[in-house]
């Protein structure tokens, strides 16, 4: 069993290979931005690691340990739920899991995925199981912000990175998935991550988003609009990647392109998370007229 997700077949091929070799890490980080597979590359290799006849393209998808993981009853596998963090129970969990023997004979695998979710205590926790964890026991980490994992925890794991994608080959691979046309920006906002850019399509939010980028950058260039653009912008998840968007194609065309406007959508990013009970229609409303400041009297590329 494979991914059928074509930028992720050599890292596929390799890791699959060291598997069935039995030369793979026992502590394996993915990283790459939200959207690019991180999970379902994940899923594939902890299959393939609990398989009873494994093969050099993956699980046989067959055997015994093969139905319990399609199932997800597979006893010797732990997939982490995760919510708003990783607490130091459910790392014990990990513990107990990995200190008994296997129940089907074979490996021990635990997924966590977003592994900056954890805690500083479970952070510490993982450690000794990063550094023993005992015979055929296998962690499998994922995160799309490495920088903010533990160095200790870093310096255990065996890293692999899936970087983003904007080639043509995976433009194609989106148009074949979807009945709706391709708009030129999508995978660009989604910072290279196809499954991210498929969602966004395969809900209609993609033209929601071509809205209202080309409204956001009239507004930019002419100052007008501004109630609407807010009342629109102020309920879009991807409002950030909008922003930045725009901006850093405004800025192909400067020679100097003015640093303070990324710095003004950094801190309006910083204080969003920050700042409890702020008035956020105000600080997106001054964030919008302050970008226009800046921008006013400058070229702008269509």
């Amino acid at each position: 069993m494979t991914t059928s997700l074509p930028w992720l077949q050599q890292t596929e091929r390799r890791l699959f290979t060291l598997a069935v070799n039995q030369q793979l890490h026992h502590a394996i980080l993915l990283t790459g931005p939200v959207g690019i597979g991180k999970h379902i590359l994940a899923k594939q290799l902890a299959h393939l690691l609990l398989c009873q006849n494994p093969l050099a393209e993956g699980a046989c998808g067959r055997c015994k340990s093969c139905l319990l993981g399609a199932a997800g009853h597979h006893p010797d596998l732990l997939t982490l739920e995760v919510g708003s963090s990783i607490s130091v129970d459910q790392i014990r969990d990990i513990g107990h899991l990995l200190q008994n023997a296997p129940q089907q004979g074979g490996a021990r695998v635990v997924v966590i995925p977003q592994a900056e979710k954890m805690t500083e205590s479970a952070a510490n926790a993982l450690l000794k199981t990063l550094e023993e964890p005992g015979h055929s026991s296998y962690l499998l980490l994922q995160t799309a912000y490495a920088d903010q994992l533990m160095p200790t925890i870093l310096s255990r794991c065996q890293r692999w990175d899936l970087p983003a994608q904007y080639s043509a080959q995976t433009a194609q691979w989106l148009q074949q998935h979807s009945p709706d046309p391709l708009p030129e920006f999508l995978l660009e906002l989604c910072g290279g991550a196809p499954l991210k850019a498929l969602e966004l399509l395969q809900s209609g939010e993609a033209l929601t988003l071509a809205a209202q980028l080309e409204q956001l950058q009239q507004f930019l260039q002419s100052g007008n609009g501004l109630s609407s653009l807010q009342k629109q912008l102020e309920a879009q998840p991807e409002l950030p990647a909008l922003l930045y968007y725009t901006l850093r194609h405004w800025s192909l065309q400067q020679a100097l392109p003015p640093v303070q406007l990324f710095q003004r959508v950094a801190q309006w990013c910083r204080d969003e998370q920050r700042i409890l009970g702020q008035n956020k229609s105000l600080a997106l409303t001054t964030l919008l007229l302050d970008l226009h400041q800046l921008l006013r009297g400058m070229p702008w590329k269509n």
